[in-house]
C-alpha cells in the first residue's frame, strides 16, 4: 500500500506463495494493485487483480535446476579436459625427453664427448682407492703419475690436473676462449704489472679516477649505502605493495612453479620493483613472513633499498638477473627436491632466498680480476680474496642492521640468525669463480658414492645408486649443498628457454665489452672475449663453458635430487642449440 499511495507508482506487483488446502502443494500467485478513485465515496481506493502463476514459476525452477545441472556438467567437463590436456602435456614432454635420450645414448652425446679431464688430484685417489676395494689393479703407468702430482709443491688438490695445458689443447677451443675459460677459473692471465704501477701512482699523486659504479670513487672514499639510500623518500623506500594488480599476481604465482619462467616479462609489468616485489612475494607464500615473525613494513624497506643497490645500467649483473637468480633458487628448493632433505632446516630456506637478493649487491660490472689488477680499494680492503662476493654481504648486513630496515623480530633466537648468516656467507662467497671446482670435487666426494657402496645403513634411493640419509647429515655437507644450489641459480640463465637464454648470453657478452673498454682507457691488457674489436666475444666459449662448467655442474646436483630434471633437460637443450650454430658457423 505504501508503494501505491506513497511512493505513487502506476502498477505494484508482487508474488504470493501460498499452501494449497486441497493437495497441500505450494501454490504461486502473482498480485497487482491499481490505484484508483472510490465511485461511492471518492476516496483513495485500490483495485487488485490476482493471477495463478504457479506453472510458470515450476517451470522457471525447472529450468534454473536444469540450467545449475548443465553448468556443473559444464565445470565438470572443463575440469576433466584440463586434467586431459595436463596429462597429455606431461606425458608429451615424458616421451620428448625420452626419445632425447635414447637418441642422445644412440648418438653418444647424451653426456658431450669432451677431452677435457675435471677430475682433481683427490678425485683421482679416490678412484684409485675405489678400484682397489673393488678387487682391481691400477696399472703401474697411472700410479706413478699419481705420485708425480700429489709430490708436486704448486698441486691444488682441488683443481684439475694441468687445468692450463687442457684448456689451451682442447679442440674445440681457440686459444683466446681457453684464456677466457682460465681467467674465470683461476684468475687474472695476463700481466699484472700494471696493478703495482697503479698503485704506485696513486701513491705518487692525483690520477683519473674510475668508479666501480656510479657512486663510489677509487680515490674517494666509498660512500656507504645508508647514505646513499638515504636520499630516498620513505615512500620510494617501502614501496614494495602488499597488493598488486591481478595480471602482477598471476605473474608471481607463475614464477612459484615453472622451470623456465620469463622473468623479462615479469619486468615489463613491474618496472623498477622486479626483485623486491619477487622476493617479497616468495618471502610471504613460503610461510617464513608467519614462521619467523617479520617484520613485513621493515622487509619491504629493506628489498626496497636493496633494489635500489642493483645498477641498472649493468647488461647483465643488474637487479633482473638477481630477481632470475631468487626464481631459480626457488625452483630447487621447492620442485628440485632439496627442501625434502635436512640441508635447509629451520632458517636455511629463509637464508637461501636473501643469499639470492643481495648475491651481487652494488655489483660494478667489472669482475675480480679488473679490480685485483688495478688495486680497488676493495681488492684491497679483502686481500684480492673474493673482493666482490665479500662487499657484496658486507654491505648487504650493513643495511640489515639498520634499525628501520631490521625485519628480524626480537622472536627470533640468535641461533637461527647465526645458522641463516653463515648460510648466506657460505653461499654468497661459493659463487666466486675460482672456488667453482673446489666446491663441485668436495660434493661429488660426498654425494656421489659408486653403485657397490654398502647402503644397508641409508635411507631412500637416490638417482646415483645409492641411498642418503638425510637425517644424518654432517653441516659441512649441508654447507655444500647450500653453496651447489646458488651456484647453479647464478647461471641458471643456462635452464632457461633459449630465447631468454640467449637474451642473457648476449647481454652479458656487452657487459664484458665494456670492461675491455674500460681496459683499454687505462692502458691495460685487454682480457680474452672482452675486446669488441675482436670477432666474437664471450658467446665464442659457450660450447666450453657448458661443457667443462655448467653441465658438470647441473649433472652433480640432478644426479643427487632427481626432481631437478628439468632443469638439466633446459640446459642440455641449449647446449645442444649452441652445438648446432657451432656446427652451421652461424650464431644461434
Amino acid at each position: 500500500m505504501k508503494a501505491v499511495f506513497e511512493e505513487q507508482v502506476d502498477c505494484y506487483r508482487h508474488k504470493q506463495c501460498h499452501k494449497s488446502k486441497k493437495s497441500g502443494k505450494l501454490k504461486w500467485a502473482m498480485m497487482e494493485m491499481w490505484p484508483m478513485t472510490d465511485p461511492v465515496d471518492n476516496s483513495p481506493a485500490v483495485l487488485v487483480k490476482r493471477y495463478n502463476i504457479t506453472d510458470t514459476m515450476q517451470s522457471e525452477h525447472e529450468a534454473n535446476v536444469r540450467q545449475s545441472s548443465l553448468q556443473r556438467q559444464n565445470e565438470e567437463l572443463e575440469q576433466a579436459s584440463l586434467a586431459i590436456q595436463e596429462e597429455k602435456e606431461r606425458l608429451e614432454k615424458e616421451a620428448q625427453s625420452l626419445a632425447q635420450q635414447l637418441q642422445a645414448v644412440l648418438n653418444d652425446k647424451f653426456v658431450p664427448q669432451r677431452d677435457f679431464d675435471a677430475d682433481t688430484p683427490i678425485d683421482k685417489t679416490l678412484k684409485m682407492m675405489q678400484t682397489i676395494i673393488g678387487g682391481g689393479v691400477p696399472t703401474v703407468q697411472d700410479a706413478l703419475d699419481l705420485r708425480f702430482i700429489l709430490s708436486k709443491s704448486d698441486t691444488d688438490l682441488r683443481q684439475p690436473v694441468g687445468l692450463k695445458q687442457q684448456l689451451m689443447a682442447d679442440n674445440r677451443l681457440d686459444s683466446v676462449v681457453g684464456m677466457s675459460m682460465l681467467q674465470l677459473l683461476q684468475g687474472d692471465v695476463v700481466n699484472s704489472d700494471a696493478a703495482v704501477k697503479r698503485v704506485a701512482q696513486r701513491h705518487a699523486g692525483p690520477t683519473a679516477p674510475w668508479t666501480l659504479n656510479a657512486d663510489i670513487q677509487e680515490d674517494d672514499e666509498p660512500e656507504d649505502s645508508e647514505s646513499r639510500m638515504d636520499e630516498l623518500s620513505d615512500g620510494q623506500q617501502e614501496f614494495v605493495p602488499y597488493c598488486v594488480m591481478p595480471y602482477v599476481e598471476r605473474l608471481l604465482q607463475a614464477a612459484e612453479k615453472n622451470w623456465q619462467f620469463d622473468i623479462f616479462g615479469l619486468a615489463e609489468a613491474t618496472p623498477g620493483n622486479t626483485l623486491s616485489l619477487l622476493a617479497f612475494h616468495l618471502f610471504k607464500q613460503a610461510g617464513h613472513v608467519k614462521k619467523f615473525s617479520l617484520d613485513e613494513g621493515k622487509l619491504c624497506r629493506y628489498l626496497h633499498k636493496i633494489e635500489q643497490g642493483y645498477d641498472a645500467g649493468n647488461p647483465y649483473h643488474n637487479s633482473l638477473h638477481v630477481a632470475s637468480v631468487l626464481q631459480m633458487t626457488h625452483m630447487l628448493l621447492c620442485h628440485g627436491g632439496l627442501l625434502k632433505s635436512n640441508a635447509f632446516a629451520g632458517s636455511l630456506h629463509l637464508a637461501s632466498y636473501w643469499s639470492a637478493v643481495v648475491h651481487d649487491f652494488e655489483h660494478g660490472g667489472l669482475n675480480n680480476d679488473f679490480l685485483i689488477k688495478t688495486a680497488h680499494p676493495i681488492a684491497l680492503i679483502y686481500n684480492d680474496q673474493s673482493p666482490l662476493e665479500n662487499h657484496h654481504l658486507a654491505a648487504a648486513f650493513g643495511i640489515w642492521i639498520d634499525p628501520q630496515c631490521q625485519y628480524m623480530t626480537k622472536q627470533a633466537s640468535p641461533e637461527l640468525v647465526r645458522m641463516g648468516r653463515n648460510c648466506a656467507i657460505n653461499q654468497v662467497l661459493g659463487t666466486d669463480m675460482k672456488k667453482h671446482f673446489d666446491i663441485v670435487s668436495r660434493f661429488q666426494a660426498v654425494f656421489k658414492k659408486p653403485p657397490s657402496s654398502n647402503a644397508s645403513s641409508h635411507g631412500s634411493t637416490t638417482p646415483t645408486g645409492h641411498s642418503q640419509d638425510w637425517t644424518s647429515i654432517k653441516p659441512e655437507d649441508q654447507t655444500l649443498i647450500h653453496q651447489m644450489v646458488l651456484k647453479c641459480a647464478d647461471v641458471g640463465h643456462l635452464a632457461a628457454d633459449p630465447k631468454t637464454h640467449k637474451r642473457w648470453a648476449y647481454q652479458l657478452e656487452e657487459e664484458f665489452f665494456r670492461q675491455g673498454d674500460k681496459e683499454k682507457e687505462l692502458g691495460l691488457p685487454v682480457s680474452p672475449l672482452m675486446d669488441r674489436q675482436q670477432t666474437g666475444g664471450m658467446t665464442r666459449s659457450q660450447l666450453g663453458f657448458f661443457g667443462i662448467v655448467g653441465i658438470p655442474l647441473f649433472r652433480a646436483i640432478t644426479e643427487l635430487f632427481k626432481d631437478a630434471q628439468p632443469m638439466m633437460d633446459g640446459v642440455l637443450a641449449n647446449y645442444r642449440m649452441w652445438e648446432a650454430a657451432a656446427a652451421a658457423s652461424t650464431p644461434p
